[in-house]
């Protein structure tokens, strides 16, 4: 085979690969809401994170499901960085948890700005 159709082969494999990706992460949302949760806000990230103010609870969306937390349960939330091999920055917000399943859980941004923003909102939402 060409380099063109290895290129061609790649791009479908790619595009597979999200749509399969996107499929998931709609089955994990549609799976929360049928469990109650009122999505007031999503702060996306990575996996993704959202927020129901009239159930003051927050929810992680993990690849074999959804963590759930009330409010009361997130004791703080943080900016992490890493410098990657490659010369980027791995952009996070941690969530700080007690008496949760998991101490902590960590959402991925793609830049500053964005983990900024979701942060900033984040502490509004939940009084942090």
């Amino acid at each position: 085979m060409g380099s063109l159709q290895w290129f061609i082969v790649a791009v479908i494999v790619m595009a597979g690969l999200g749509f399969w990706n996107y499929q998931r992460i709609d089955g994990q949302r549609k799976e929360l809401q049928g469990a109650g949760f009122q999505i007031s806000d999503d702060l996306k990230g990575n996996p993704g994170l959202l927020v129901s103010t009239a159930q003051r609870q927050v929810a992680v969306l993990i690849p074999s499901g959804y963590l759930r937390f009330s409010f009361d349960q997130l004791k703080g939330a943080e900016i992490r960085s890493r410098d990657t091999a490659e010369t980027e920055t791995d952009f996070r917000i941690a969530l700080l948890l007690d008496g949760a399943p998991v101490p902590e859980v960590e959402i991925r941004y793609q830049n500053v700005h964005r983990v900024e923003i979701a942060l900033k909102k984040l502490r509004q939402l939940t009084g942090l």
